[in-house]
């Protein structure tokens, strides 16, 4: 609405009876040009909001299918080769038919680790949970989870939980 009125009352009566903005005389040209901007462009992004909205969830949604189905063949592979201390990218690439750059971004994609501690970290837990749950020797554990050396688990263990093998037992039963 474009009038002489500038006081408060005319203002307030002029929005009430349905108009979308008030300006008052003498107009400003930069003001106009403003809001007329800022209309055009609130009703864009409502556009865009309502009409692409239920796209765009769908999408999400195959999206979160397609990367959960990842997530369980990519851990499968690693659980069924778990004991194998030559488990590598090239094995898991093959496997799983991925090339290594996209497999890479991928994991780290989903899992926010690089594939190596990744995989790591599976290996750790996987041995916390033998050690825990089935009373395992920690050189069997080892065997179990593909680590062949006794300092490298250690070392690997502590960075992982912040305990070695044997404090962590210790205080478990402890």
């Amino acid at each position: 609405m474009l009038t002489a009125k500038s006081a408060s009352d005319a203002q307030l009566e002029g929005v009430a009876s349905g108009a979308d903005y008030y300006f008052a005389k003498p107009l400003s040209i930069d003001i106009l040009t403003q809001t007329l901007k800022n209309i055009l462009s609130q009703r864009q992004k409502l556009k865009e909001k309502y009409g692409f909205a239920q796209l765009s969830e769908k999408i999400q949604q195959i999206d979160e299918e397609k990367d959960q189905a990842f997530l369980n063949d990519f851990l499968l592979i690693i659980h069924e080769n778990l004991s194998d201390p030559e488990m590598n990218i090239e094995l898991i690439c093959n496997k799983i038919g991925m090339s290594r750059t996209k497999l890479y971004t991928k994991v780290k994609d989903l899992t926010g680790q690089p594939i190596g501690d990744f995989i790591r970290s599976i290996r750790l837990k996987t041995a916390l949970q033998l050690m825990t749950e089935q009373q395992m020797p920690i050189a069997e554990v080892m065997y179990r989870v593909g680590i062949q050396t006794q300092s490298y688990f250690t070392k690997a263990f502590k960075n992982e939980f912040g305990k070695t093998p044997m404090q962590f037992l210790k205080e478990l039963k402890g």
